[in-house]
């Protein structure tokens, strides 16, 4: 039996009007749950938000709000089961995949909680030191983050219900701005279940936190000056809501994270059988599986050297053929890796597979596999088997390529064979115009030089790797509260987390311009 999840809006539960969607389990294709949207006018929920929810967050200090978001990640872990669960059933994921999205937003709360404990009792933070206002002045000038006064819009993406949720909550939350939160619907199971546990143990002040499920209506008709809107999801969709006549007008700040294309970069001195070699294809096998691939830093290119082009094909297929056969119900505790979550997302997969052999040849798995998955009944469910294209010969430094240009949201790779030179992989990388994250791999330390400073300006995090930390080293997917997430280009231009820096997206930097005596008793210093 099915439920239906209403939005909580204005302080209490609100259901739609209209026809219902369906959630479905992408294992067994049964209905899980139902979503009425709400067809009324959003604006005075959205004002609510501002008036009352902002109001009621700023009457607490920074510590106090830190102090909600410590509850908040304790309410979620002692439920953290029952989560997994909604996971596993909703979002098709694995045991593994469905922990890594629950306690990854868990960890955010716990982080901006921690933050929380070094700023004073003021209504604001100082975010540098005082300058004179030219040499020899008694004026001085320093920069102050303050709320700003509107509502924090969060449009998230289907793949990581909770992180995605929990993750821009926490940042705007602390900041002192109230959230309206609007879940991806075909795995909004999970947000929902979220929400209303933090609801029912007073987790956050009224109106600070709202939740509107299903269509997103006329939300954007009354974006305002004050508001921020922080999208995940398709450059396409991203593009539609920058544009929007209202939020050009208002000049209503806009954060995106949008597609794509991350590379791997092997260093022309990884030798096959080392541990750095080791290093490489774990990381592969894991940022194209995880998730069922499904992740936006997922790995899409593989820049490979020539020479080193068979001994990686041999170990990846390999490794890859082992996930392919442990691919099925997800409820299952040998199955490695589930479905994708929606029959439109598999059709997606297969459509951008097809788009891609255009420039590519299929080197591993089968994308029209429908049957002998791991306790599935055949023809039910919506898999897709780990696959390997690799690049035509002539097309890898082509601007018009096809793998530098479409992203496939799903288990899905390209093997890139390139001469190992620092620039070959520089315009490369660049051909995907802006990442998330790059992943290096050398013990070449001029070589890695080069590459920070010829690769860093098409991304928004480089990971470095190398033999000394191979052992060490996490999968260059995982996004950490510490660490910008963001990327130029095609990924959006967006800069979420980063510590305090992901703050300074809700707030608004103040210029305070005084005596030098003065700034120092005004701002604490």
């Amino acid at each position: 039996m099915s439920v239906q999840l209403d939005s909580y809006l204005e302080g209490a539960w609100k259901s739609g009007e209209g026809a219902p969607r369906s959630l479905i389990n992408p294992t067994t294709e049964q209905e899980l749950a139902r979503i009425v949207s709400v067809s009324a006018s959003l604006r005075d929920a959205m004002a609510h938000g501002r008036e009352v929810g902002g109001a009621n967050l700023r009457k607490l200090s920074f510590a106090a709000r830190g102090e909600l978001l410590e509850t908040m990640a304790k309410v979620l872990h002692d439920a953290r089961e029952e989560l997994i669960e909604v996971a596993i059933q909703n979002g098709g994921n694995t045991r593994k995949d469905a922990k890594f999205d629950i306690d990854g937003g868990t960890a955010v709360l716990a982080h901006y909680a921690y933050l929380a404990k070094q700023f004073g009792e003021q209504a604001w933070i100082v975010e540098d030191e005082p300058v004179e206002i030219y040499r020899g002045a008694k004026i001085r000038a320093e920069h102050v983050l303050v709320p700003r006064r509107g509502l924090a819009i969060h449009i998230n993406a289907f793949n990581f219900p909770a992180w995605g949720m929990l993750g821009k909550a926490a940042v705007s939350l602390l900041a002192g701005m109230p959230v309206l939160c609007k879940p991806a619907t075909s795995t909004a199971w999970l947000a929902h279940r979220i929400f209303t546990l933090l609801l029912d143990a007073n987790c956050f002040p009224a109106g600070s936190f709202q939740l509107l499920m299903g269509s997103a209506g006329d939300m954007l008709d009354h974006a305002g000056p004050q508001d921020v809107i922080a999208f995940t999801g398709s450059q396409g969709v991203g593009t539609t809501i920058k544009t929007h006549p209202q939020v050009i007008a208002a000049g209503t700040r806009v954060n995106l994270e949008a597609d794509s294309l991350n590379a791997a970069v092997i260093g022309p001195d990884v030798e096959s059988g080392s541990e750095l070699f080791d290093l490489v294809i774990r990381d592969l096998v894991t940022e194209i599986t995880q998730k069922a691939g499904q992740k936006c830093t997922a790995t899409r290119r593989v820049l490979v050297p020539e020479s080193a082009l068979e001994s990686v094909r041999e170990v990846l297929f390999d490794r890859l053929s082992a996930i392919a056969s442990q691919t099925g119900d997800p409820a299952d505790k040998a199955v490695r890796m589930g479905p994708l979550t929606s029959k439109d997302q598999l059709a997606d997969a297969r459509a951008g597979i097809t788009k891609l052999l255009a420039d590519t040849e299929l080197v591993h798995g089968d994308p029209e596999r429908s049957g002998g998955f791991v306790g599935v009944e055949a023809g039910k469910g919506y898999f897709l088997e780990p696959i390997v294209l690799q690049a035509k010969p002539g097309t890898v430094m082509s601007a018009d390529a096809s793998f530098h240009q479409h992203e496939v949201f799903a288990p899905v790779t390209t093997l890139l064979p390139y001469d190992g030179e620092l620039e070959s992989a520089a315009k490369i990388v660049g051909l995907g115009s802006g990442s998330l994250v790059t992943t290096v791999y050398t013990d070449d330390r001029k070589w890695l030089a080069g590459a920070v400073a010829e690769l860093g300006p098409y991304l928004g995090r480089l990971v470095v790797a190398n033999e000394k930390i191979a052992n060490a080293s996490m999968s260059p997917g995982c996004v950490f509260p510490v660490a910008n997430h963001g990327g130029p280009g095609r990924a959006g231009g967006g800069a979420e987390l980063g510590g305090v820096h992901g703050m300074s997206l809700y707030m608004q930097r103040v210029a305070v311009q005084g005596g030098a005596s003065q700034l120092a008793r005004l701002l604490g210093k």
